[in-house]
């Protein structure tokens, strides 16, 4: 069984405040597809990542060497 892994060592963190003394660094969870964000059903407010904290986790997270590399790499074919 692995041990758990924290936001700010997932490779599919995205950091976007670096935080201060009082507060934790915040960043975007980019493990999955952003969701669809609207509080009307007449308005759209585009879509987002989930934000999350630095010592928050989730347990699907992966720290950099656990994921082969044939994963990372974009399966779109090249033309």
């Amino acid at each position: 069984m692995s041990s758990l892994t924290y936001c700010k060592d997932c490779i599919y963190w995205d950091i976007t405040h670096a935080g201060t003394t009082t507060r934790a660094r915040e960043g975007r969870c980019r493990r999955h597809a952003p969701t669809p964000q609207s509080d009307d059903i007449n308005q759209d407010f585009g879509t987002v990542w989930p934000a999350t904290f630095d010592d928050d986790w989730c347990g699907e997270g992966r720290r950099p060497g656990e994921v082969a590399e044939e994963f990372l790499v974009d399966p779109a074919p090249r033309v």
